[in-house]
């Protein structure tokens, strides 16, 4: 059984009317926007700021850049992708290559959520039992191998 992308019948995906393609490229475009300028916005903030020089917003200026590198790196191909009528026009490494970055950033922004709520529950629970601590420990452990 073979994928869309390795079958020799494209027309599935490539008789797709004009207006609806008008409409995904119309909304990728203002996601890769949206994207790139937001998170570009909060990082200048987050490095201006010397207020927000502390451990959250350290993980929160990381998690800007990643979504910044996705944005313009991984949205670019599908939106060319879906612009050639969804076919990949790169190759097979290009495709596993953007797969991969894509699926790394997505689990990126999980484990910098996860850091995030972390370091507040820390903030919040200053005095921490041995359990509390082995337990965090653990899951930060398990995640990061995950």
């Amino acid at each position: 059984m073979a994928n869309y992308s390795h079958a020799g019948d494209h027309t599935i995906l490539q008789n797709v009317s004009p207006l609806a393609t008008f409409l995904k490229l119309t909304s990728l475009g203002f996601i890769i926007g949206v994207g790139v300028v937001g998170n570009l916005l909060i990082s200048i903030l987050l490095v201006k700021d010397k207020s927000l020089h502390r451990a959250p917003y350290y993980f929160l200026l990381d998690l800007c850049a990643s979504d910044i590198l996705r944005s313009a790196i991984c949205f670019p191909f599908v939106f060319t992708s879906v612009k050639n009528g969804s076919a990949w026009t790169y190759g097979t490494l290009t495709c596993k290559v953007i797969a991969f970055l894509g699926v790394l950033s997505c689990f990126h922004t999980a484990f910098m959520l996860f850091c995030v709520s972390v370091t507040c529950c820390l903030k919040f629970h200053y005095f921490c039992q041995v359990f509390f601590s082995c337990s965090l420990f653990i899951q930060s452990y398990y995640f990061s191998y995950e």
